[in-house]
């Protein structure tokens, strides 16, 4: 393969891992943004509230950050990153069916579980596509979208919940949804398209850059 190959390719990978990443925070905050509507319309109160945003979501995110990261350093990472990328979307539009905190807050432990693979399985896949001299910068790369992640569920949560707030303000909005169901919708959807990407990028070969044989 040419060299501006290998550039394109690993541009690529670059960027489908940095946007997972950014899709990661963005999932994982929104919640934030959209805090004063739910606690409003399910009747949640903050000690929940606390619960959802830090206990539930950060333990099942610790408890998978390490066995799947261990199931990167021997699986396809590439799938590992669709696979777990589409759990947590699907479990982010599960949030927009709740109607009360048992059912929001399996939508949590689901984004925690899935999230927990998208660090460890993201760097191990991109540092297979940059030799160690530019490993900086595309480590970079994903923690500028990381923080781009952060803001913009800011952004997209508290814009798209007040657009569907107005737009059916004399009610009959479709499904009966609130704002911030509707809002939690759009932030699952990217999540499933990007996951379609991953699953069709392919996998390098470990070590090539290191001068490591991987195993057979």
């Amino acid at each position: 393969m040419s060299r501006t190959r290998l550039a394109h390719t690993a541009g690529y990978a670059l960027a489908l891992v940095a946007l997972t990443n950014a899709i990661s925070l963005l999932d994982r905050n929104i919640l934030a943004i959209l805090a004063p509507r739910i606690k409003h319309d399910l009747g949640i109160g903050d000690a929940e509230m606390g619960l959802l945003y830090g206990t539930v979501f950060a333990l099942f995110y610790a408890l998978f950050s390490l066995p799947l990261g261990r199931l990167a350093d021997g699986w396809v990472r590439t799938r590992l990153l669709a696979i777990t990328l589409a759990f947590w979307s699907l479990a982010t539009a599960l949030g927009a069916a709740a109607h009360g905190f048992a059912l929001l807050a399996l939508s949590r432990l689901g984004v925690g579980i899935g999230e927990g693979a998208a660090q460890p399985a993201g760097f191990s896949l991109v540092f297979d596509q940059y030799a160690k001299p530019r490993r900086g910068f595309a480590t970079g790369v994903i923690a500028a979208a990381i923080a781009l992640g952060l803001g913009g569920s800011f952004v997209l949560g508290g814009v798209t919940a007040d657009w569907w707030d107005h737009l059916y303000a004399g009610g009959a909005a479709p499904l009966g949804l609130k704002g911030w169901q509707f809002a939690f919708l759009v932030a699952a959807l990217p999540g499933f398209i990007l996951a379609a990407l991953l699953w069709r990028l392919p996998e390098p070969r470990r070590g090539r850059l290191d001068g490591i044989e991987s195993p057979p």
